[in-house]
């Protein structure tokens, strides 16, 4: 039977009615596209079902990001072509490390989710914490994060470093962390989940005030108690401690940790009305009203998942750097750059730590996150890195120059380098050397050479019990080597270069982020630590991946987030499918996706590389780039003749919010105003458009999500710092077409 067709004008009615339609899972209906005047639709046969066949153009592939915390497969929507992500998306949902500079209001989230935390009332940033940077709250002054960071019915683990300042709770409670639900103003709502700090009466030990996991029984009654797990551990005044909240569903379980060991246990039950999308709250938390907000308390380090970690996890969270340096000062330039005062092991340990003093020409550059250190090298305090036991270093580096050997680090003594990390030439690996005796022994990374000018996270570990040395690169373990006693490493450091009786060399030619120094780690136990706690212990340096994020598909998330998830990449880790990697990938195509991204984050959304690198962005070209440009655009290209050719959208996106993008590239069709082909790049319905390139080459490769290496270098236009993206993506499909512009709107209005 022949379907009719009609052209009509968009009305507001008509798009609610649209949008009603494709909220179902499948339609009787069937529409295919046809290009009109944007403000119109056309509709006939062909409605296959959402949100991947909203017309008759069907996708390669179409990733949902349904996953699981555990998940490690991809799954395509149409079945036949899964993806794997790098690493299992159980990282952290908001992970605030409160490095901004003094006078900020605004506390970014590293984890991608883009919980970014808000503040009510006055704040202090800019302050020196356990882990880094921390915040002093006003009185009656609080934080809200922007989403959801997990749901009270569900696993979920809070954690932050917190002091409180001059002020015990004596006779009223003391807030720390809360997620609280709404219910349309009811006044009688109380907090589903929350860390305080308790005054005596309330506590095990009625003679000291104590910290205290707090659960609602009803988050609408007060006749229902909460459910509390409270510490031993006394509250101490102007005392760092780290808290840790911890809620298994399956096993009913609370549990609270005080500095990384367990203080407390109680069973609960979540309500059928607890928060499932509610902000997380720092410095308040409600039983009835709005309570515990106190003056001077500070905040450090804050991290959530959607998963109850285990014991062993929670351990590492407590273990602080003996020195980080994570060069956010807010001067380009300075006479030195400081670093926090703590230390491994018990909270308040003396740390053997002092600021860095400039030389050799140093400054301050926008970094991975933040600022970071660039050009001439920093000297240091005298045996800040304690070579006489276990140690790590760990840092976020980028080099531009492997012409000879380079070190961002080392340690000496009255002899010689001790310690030296960077890249070796004659290898053409990263690498960490340690002066044994009068022999320096090497391990180095297993077979990936390094990439110019991007970033990577390297950490080089020795462990004293097994004496071992051995290199993580982006978070994956490299071959170990055993090696004899290190020397004593008693005189100064030097970060971005190489320094021996007085001279420093192997200048560092790019960057170093966020490096920090851990003395005593692996933990110094009698039988040491296991690979796998190792493994643990680097893997919470990174943001990872994190599942189950809402997601940006509207109407379904209202609800609790069970509709539609997405997920959070952290700027380490991307995910890739392998559907062209024996086929060579069609020249005309389309990308679409839905991203979440935060203010002053960046980097690639996906890409086609090379099929012999499934993992990582090693390789020497990239194709097909869709990123977050250095000024908050998105911008897609093709490489012409070796040089890329891109488009960007005139708006930005690194504003907190959904958009919609579809990326496109094909031959020229029509004329005027109604010219089609070339690139096209549709952001949330708008288009930009360039017709120099009208096809892409025709090569076997795979498609890769949340990064992709920016090659050749230094052609790709307004590139990100960081290849990796920090933010969330959602609904990633690639189709072996162009779609029209009319497509682009169905989409746009249909649901995003």
């Amino acid at each position: 039977m022949r379907a009719k067709r009609w052209r009509i004008a968009l009305p507001a009615a008509l798009i609610s009615l649209i949008a009603a339609v494709f909220l179902l899972p499948e339609s009787s209906a069937t529409f295919t596209s046809a290009v009109n005047a944007p403000a119109t639709v056309a509709a006939s046969a062909g409605f296959p079902g959402l949100p991947e066949l909203i017309s008759d153009q069907a996708p390669v592939f179409h990733h949902r990001m349904e996953e699981s915390q555990t998940a490690s497969v991809a799954a395509d929507a149409l079945g036949p072509s899964p993806g794997v992500y790098g690493s299992p998306p159980d990282a952290p949902s908001m992970w605030s490390r409160f490095d901004e500079f003094a006078g900020s209001t605004s506390f970014s989230d590293v984890s991608g989710a883009v919980n970014t935390a808000s503040l009510t009332g006055t704040a202090t940033a800019g302050q020196p914490g356990p882990a880094g940077g921390a915040v002093t709250l006003g009185a009656n002054s609080y934080l809200s994060s922007a989403g959801s960071p997990f749901r009270a019915d569900r696993d979920f683990t809070m954690s932050v470093w917190f002091n409180i300042g001059s002020v015990v709770p004596s006779t009223t409670r003391i807030a720390v962390l809360s997620m609280t639900g709404t219910t349309g103003g009811t006044p009688d709502n109380r907090s589903d989940a929350m860390i305080i700090a308790e005054p005596p009466a309330n506590c095990p030990v009625p003679s000291s005030p104590c910290w205290a996991f707090g659960m609602a029984g009803d988050p609408q009654s007060q006749s229902v108690p909460f459910d509390m797990a409270r510490s031993t551990s006394p509250v101490t005044a102007n005392t760092w401690v780290h808290l840790t909240a911890v809620f298994d569903k399956n096993a009913g379980l609370m549990s609270l940790y005080v500095n990384g060991s367990p203080d407390g246990t109680n069973a609960h039950t979540p309500a059928a009305n607890a928060a499932t999308d509610a902000a997380l709250d720092a410095g308040r938390y409600r039983d009835a009203s709005w309570l515990g907000m106190t003056g001077g308390t500070r905040l450090g380090e804050e991290r959530t998942w959607r998963r109850a970690l285990p014991a062993a996890e929670v351990t590492e969270l407590s273990v602080r750097p003996t020195a980080r340096y994570a060069f956010n000062e807010s001067t380009a330039t300075g006479p030195t750059y400081t670093t926090t005062g703590a230390s491994t092991g018990t909270p308040g340990t003396v740390a053997r730590s002092a600021g860095l003093a400039l030389a050799g020409g140093a400054t301050l550059t926008a970094g991975r996150e933040g600022n970071a250190f660039t050009t001439g090298y920093l000297v240091g305090p005298d045996a800040q890195l304690n070579t006489n036991g276990s140690f790590t270093v760990a840092a976020w580096v980028k080099l531009t120059d492997d012409t000879t050997d380079r070190t961002y680090f080392s340690a000496s003594n009255g002899l010689g380098t001790v310690a030296g990390f960077g890249y070796s030439q004659s290898s053409n690996r990263w690498m960490v050397g340690v002066l044994t005796g009068v022999l320096t022994e090497t391990a180095t990374a297993d077979v990936t050479p390094p990439v110019l000018n991007q970033w990577v996270h390297l950490v080089a570990l020795y462990d004293q019990f097994h004496s071992r040395l051995r290199l993580y690169v982006d978070g994956v373990p490299q071959t170990p080597v055993t090696i004899g006693t290190p020397s004593d490493a008693d005189s100064a450091v030097a970060v971005g270069g190489r320094q021996a009786l007085g001279v420093v060399d192997d200048i560092w030619p790019g960057q170093i982020d966020d490096l920090r120094v851990y003395n005593g780690y692996p933990l110094n136990t009698a039988a040491g630590s296991s690979s796998t706690t190792l493994q643990t212990f680097v893997d919470l340096l990174n943001p990872g991946l994190s599942g189950e994020v809402p997601g940006g598909l509207q109407g379904s998330t209202k609800t609790g987030h069970a509709g539609s998830t997405a997920v959070a990449f952290g700027g380490t880790a991307n995910a890739y499918n392998s559907r062209y990697s024996a086929t060579a990938a069609t020249t005309d195509f389309t990308v679409e996706c839905l991203i979440r991204v935060g203010p002053g984050h960046s980097g690639v959304i996906a890409g086609f590389t090379p099929s012999a690198i499934p993992t990582g962005l090693g390789g020497t070209t990239s194709d097909r780039l869709l990123y977050v440009d250095s000024a908050g655009k998105v911008r897609f290209g093709l490489l012409h003749s070796g040089t890329p050719v891109t488009v960007a959208s005139a708006a930005t996106v690194d504003d907190g919010a959904w958009h919609h993008i579809t990326a496109s590239v094909g031959p020229i069709t029509g004329t005027g105003a109604i010219a089609a082909g070339g690139l096209r790049l549709s952001l949330d319905g708008t288009v930009t458009s360039n017709a120099a390139v009208t096809a892409a080459t025709a090569s076997t490769g795979i498609w890769r999500w949340g990064g992709a290496p920016l090659l050749p270098l230094d052609t790709w236009p307004a590139a990100p710092a960081n290849p990796y993206l920090t933010g969330t993506i959602d609904e990633l499909a690639v189709y072996d077409k162009q779609l029209t512009d009319q497509d682009d709107l169905w989409r746009v209005y249909g649901n995003y």
